[in-house]
């Protein structure tokens, strides 16, 4: 985004204005990333990763012509300090000292607990992002109730953050599992069968279908465990065991590269319990059935 010369005082203005804290400090964002504060060698994972995301609001003078959003996140989620999302338009040459993150491999290597501000951060920006204008009447909509909503001042319509409900199933059967390996580019481990909710379905009718579309099988007792948020961009992932009813397996080829039927005892690699909740069903159910052994 380049900003004309005559532009360019005014949207400092505004920016700055915007941030009422002296206090406040900002994560911010550039394409997929997220720029993380330059740590010498050796120590990236000896440093709490809340102390190399957090940056002082004085930077904002810095790149506030690179900057494409900037809205406020809930306060409480990890510093004492206001909290504000920034957005980069391009890369500001006097960014130095930073080593920008892509948001996955954040969760990959620090795990969820770690991740979870730079998460509910990054569906914000999301969320901000592709709402900008009204979708009834085409008006710029204005955010207002420090970030957390957005007003069409046209037609009054209000949007609040969107979140897309998914399920996220493992299937057993006694002393097996159902676990498939996703047809997405570079996937390499198997997981649980997982989709999106659609309109007028309860979660448990969503999981027997998705289970039927995906492996071509049947289930029971379907029973909810627990969620997570996941921000790819921004879903809810709703966790489920699901017994095998009958059918056989036929994986589905738009869905998935390869499924099948796995021993409690002898697991492909499967995703970490601290990243996803996939993974916690995994380890949760095998755990119980070898313990019961």
């Amino acid at each position: 985004m380049t900003i004309p010369d005559g532009e360019n005082t005014v949207t400092q203005s505004i920016l700055t204005s915007r941030v009422c804290d002296p206090d406040a400090v900002m994560l911010i964002f550039y394409q997929n990333t997220v720029v993380l504060k330059a740590l010498p060698r050796g120590e990236e994972f000896d440093t709490p990763v809340t102390d190399t995301m957090f940056w002082p609001v004085s930077v904002l003078a810095e790149i506030d012509s690179y900057v494409e959003t900037l809205i406020p996140i809930d306060v409480a989620l990890g510093s004492k300090n206001s909290i504000y999302a920034v957005l980069l338009a391009m890369w500001p040459e006097t960014l130095t000292d930073t080593h920008a993150v892509a948001t996955r491999q954040l969760l990959m290597e620090r795990g969820f607990e770690a991740f979870s501000l730079v998460g509910r951060a990054s569906q914000w920006i999301n969320w901000y992002r592709f709402h900008r204008f009204c979708g009834a009447c085409g008006c710029k909509n204005e955010a207002i109730r420090n970030g957390a909503l957005l007003f069409c001042p046209g037609c009054e319509t209000e949007y609040y953050p969107r979140i897309n409900p998914c399920i996220i199933v493992l299937v057993t059967d006694a002393n097996r599992v159902l676990l498939a390996r996703s047809n997405r580019r570079g996937a390499a481990f198997f997981s649980c069968l997982a989709g999106f909710i659609e309109p007028g379905e309860t979660a448990e009718e969503a999981v027997a279908r998705e289970v039927y579309e995906e492996a071509g099988i049947q289930v029971t007792n379907i029973r909810y465990v627990k969620s997570q948020p996941w921000p790819f961009p921004s879903q809810l992932m709703l966790g489920f065991y699901a017994d095998y009813a009958g059918g056989n397996l036929n994986p589905c080829p738009e869905e998935l590269a390869e499924a099948g039927w796995f021993d409690v005892h002898s697991l492909p690699t499967v995703p970490s319990p601290t990243i996803s909740v996939a993974g916690q069903l995994i380890e949760e159910y095998c755990r119980l059935k070898i313990h019961k052994d």
